[in-house]
């Protein structure tokens, strides 16, 4: 019998931002995460104006999964980041959000 060939198991993303310079900034930091040598993943960001293009090519589906699923921590961390700091060119800074689970007061009370 012959060897059954592998089809790759494949997987698009088309992650769309408010504006392209939100993509740049998200393209610039999740292209940073290469994948390990060991997980059987392949990763290639590219960048189409405001949308981010996340393409995955795995050796199974398990890994596809995986390699998703860290993906999309990444891209939230990412994107609390930048709803936390604004856009560092914009001309008027975000004000931060008032959310201050484990948040400690800067002076001592002591």
């Amino acid at each position: 019998m012959p060897p059954v060939a592998v089809k790759p198991c494949e997987s698009t993303l088309r992650l769309p931002f408010e504006t392209p310079r939100l993509a740049e900034i998200a393209y610039r930091v999740l292209s940073v995460d290469k994948e390990p040598r060991r997980n059987f993943v392949q990763k290639t960001l590219n960048l189409e104006r405001d949308v981010l293009v996340v393409h995955f090519c795995a050796d199974q589906v398990k890994n596809l999964r995986t390699a998703i699923s860290s993906f999309f921590e990444a891209l939230l961390l990412c994107q609390d980041t930048i709803k936390q700091f604004g856009d560092p060119t914009s001309a008027e800074p975000e004000a931060p959000q008032q959310d201050n689970a484990g948040a400690q007061s800067g002076s001592d009370s002591a």
